[in-house]
């Protein structure tokens, strides 16, 4: 998926002042030049491929960014406390497959590329109510269906935290196949809050699925950037799912049996599904 207009205005309005306020004149000058450039005449780029470059020049010129390391493992054991409660959410739904993806959606609000300050209050309160979410029937079924016939599964994780949400689908998806062999791929290197393979193992991740990492920092796993042996992973599953917006906007038109959980999170994504912001997608790749 190819920035359109809208993602360019909106990339532009986060990144084009991100500079720091001790930045000289000249640097900054120079920061805001190439970042124009780059979205501008950008032609074949995925929006999230286009953030990487930025994150490069702004290295490049300004040094590291901030570390989100700390950040990270706050809201990895702020999810594992809510652990319990998810997986007993689970049992007691009348559709355990179903409220395992209305958690999975909602950990999706753990974004912080997206959004400026991730609130945990609210965090907690879109938990609670994650029974709520409407989940469309048919990509559900469909869902189903292709997990339940499925020998692979390939689970493309998204931000830190989130992936205690993950951890859960992952453990319902195995009930409903036992011999499922299910891998979660992880970000390759540190892209702002997203899981890596750290953070897999802070969560017990890598307990209930084989992990790997993506072979890069890109966030949505484009795959011309990844490595060869998420390449093969990718291409050895019977199904895969993909979370988080990057990986749809990356990966939307792939051709391959993906299904996309995310959580709405810009107006782009709102006006496309007919959604209010914050509203939890589970939609299936346009073949």
């Amino acid at each position: 998926m190819i920035m359109n207009e809208y993602c360019k205005r909106c990339l532009l309005g986060k990144k084009l002042d991100d500079y720091p306020a001790w930045a000289s004149a000249e640097a900054a000058a120079e920061y805001r030049r190439r970042v124009l450039a780059l979205v501008n005449e950008n032609e074949t780029l995925s929006s999230p491929e286009v953030d990487c470059e930025i994150d490069r020049i702004h290295e490049s010129l300004f040094g590291p960014r901030l570390d989100y390391d700390p950040i990270k493992r706050r809201f990895n054991a702020l999810m594992l406390e809510r652990e319990g409660d998810m997986l007993d959410g689970i049992a007691a739904a009348p559709d355990p497959l179903e409220r395992a993806v209305q958690y999975a959606m909602t950990g999706n609000f753990i974004d912080f590329a997206a959004l400026e300050n991730v609130d945990e209050g609210a965090l907690r309160g879109l938990l609670a109510k994650a029974g709520e979410i409407r989940v469309d029937p048919a990509a559900l079924e469909a869902l189903r269906r292709a997990v339940m016939s499925a020998r692979s599964l390939l689970f493309m994780t998204d931000n830190c935290g989130e992936i205690v949400a993950d951890k859960a689908l992952i453990r319902t998806l195995s009930a409903l196949n036992p011999a499922l062999e299910i891998t979660a791929m992880v970000r390759g290197a540190p892209v702002v809050n997203d899981a890596t393979v750290e953070d897999a193992v802070q969560v017990g991740l890598d307990q209930v699925a084989k992990v790997i990492g993506s072979g890069c920092g890109v966030a949505g796993n484009p795959l011309h950037r990844i490595s060869d042996e998420a390449r093969r992973a990718i291409d050895a599953a019977d199904v895969l799912i993909g979370k988080g917006q990057a990986n749809y906007e990356a990966l939307n038109g792939c051709g391959l049996n993906m299904f996309y959980i995310f959580m709405c999170k810009c107006q782009l994504f709102m006006d496309r599904f007919h959604v209010p912001l914050y509203a939890g997608m589970l939609t299936q790749e346009d073949f």
